[in-house]
């Protein structure tokens, strides 16, 4: 299949990702048993059956909606509607289920024709029809768990999350960790290794969704509120910076605490950052959980923590950046907070991983380097370098 195909006229498009493309060899290996022939029939079935799903959850949005993007991942799939203002909680629920109720239909109609073309069927048509039951049957009731990201966790949290609020996510998370973890030991004393470690996967998951969730107030659940932060972004790249950050800051007085305020908060701080306000940037982003913030935000972070004469926080970030991005730019930033620090040894490692990735000789003029220039390490990187 070809990555980006069009399907309904445009209406529905279809991409995969590698690692789907790999799992699916993988399946097929393990369900052929050594067999070539099997093992590309398996994958075969395997890879049909998961677009086939989606195809059902595409369906749907075609039906209420204006048409579906799918990508293909490396543990299914996943479809995402293009217009989600006409999906209420019924018809979100529909969309959840209709990837299943595809699946055991193409089960159906493989079960039909090996009955109908019983002791006319070759042996090869059999297999073929068999694998599509087995895969179809099996992957649509392990979808319907309620267990997030299955479809089956997916409508569990909408449906209490819709009568119940917060509260109602707390209870489908906790029924998710706690199934999820049933099915983990299930499958592990079964021998099976690779549904242990998928269940397991899912269930820490769950467990940090639960305790996300804990932090959640009324006002993550009030839409009007929530979509604040989504114009502040809009008015932010149509260049209203002042209004972007006034947005956010109201945002913030007026959620007080939960998500939405964390998320807030965040916002606020790489827009500060951005506008150079450094000192009450580096504030809010001690303010915001380290957790939840992205590649560029820490980077943000890091540089305001080193404008601020927080060494020790900015070389701890700056290891992390490192880490996330390899580069002589993040290799620099971990330099200067080394140096900043009075550690001659890490800042002169930093500098060499810096030049080695291709840093500017120049840049080690630095005044931010003098506290170390005249320490054995530094002379000694300056003079491996000529």
């Amino acid at each position: 299949m070809a990555r980006g195909m069009k399907l309904f006229g445009g209406k529905v498009t279809v991409s995969a990702e590698p690692f789907f493309w790999l799992l699916v060899g993988l399946f097929g290996m393990m369900l052929g048993r050594g067999s070539p022939r099997e093992s590309v029939m398996w994958a075969a079935v395997v890879g049909f059956s998961v677009l086939f799903h989606e195809l059902g959850h595409a369906a749907v949005c075609l039906a209420w909606g204006k048409g579906a993007d799918i990508v293909l991942h490396g543990f299914g799939g996943a479809t995402r509607p293009r217009d989600l203002s006409r999906f209420g909680t019924w018809r979100t629920a529909a969309l959840d289920l209709a990837g299943c109720a595809a699946g055991f239909g193409l089960a159906a109609l493989a079960l039909g024709l090996l009955y109908a073309g019983k002791g006319t069927l070759s042996p090869g048509a059999r297999s073929l029809a068999m694998a599509l039951v087995t895969v179809n049957v099996w992957f649509s009731i392990f979808n319907l768990l309620p267990i997030s990201p299955m479809d089956g966790g997916k409508l569990v949290s909408g449906l209490l999350s819709a009568r119940w609020g917060v509260s109602g996510r707390r209870v489908a998370h906790g029924i998710g960790l706690t199934l999820g973890a049933a099915a983990c030991l299930w499958f592990y004393r079964g021998g099976a290794l690779w549904g242990a470690f998928l269940c397991g996967a899912m269930a820490a998951g769950e467990g940090k969704a639960l305790k996300r969730s804990l932090s959640m107030t009324a006002a993550d659940s009030d839409e009007t509120l929530t979509g604040e932060l989504p114009r502040a972004v809009e008015l932010w790249d149509k260049g209203r910076h002042e209004e972007a950050v006034a947005v956010v800051r109201a945002l913030r007085e007026k959620a007080k605490a939960g998500l939405t305020y964390e998320a807030a908060t965040l916002h606020l701080a790489y827009f500060l950052y951005l506008m150079e306000s450094f000192g009450e940037a580096y504030e809010m982003f001690k303010a915001a959980p380290e957790g939840d913030m992205s590649a560029p935000l820490k980077r943000a972070y890091a540089d305001a923590a080193l404008r601020k004469g927080d060494f020790a926080l900015a070389l701890r970030l700056g290891r992390t950046n490192f880490h996330d991005q390899t580069g002589p730019d993040t290799a620099f930033a971990a330099a200067l907070a080394a140096a900043g620090l009075g550690d001659a040894r890490e800042t002169a490692t930093w500098l060499k991983t810096a030049v080695r990735l291709g840093l500017e000789r120049n840049a080690l003029r630095a005044k931010e380097f003098d506290a170390v220039r005249q320490t054995e390490e530094f002379r000694e990187l300056v003079a491996g370098l000529r």
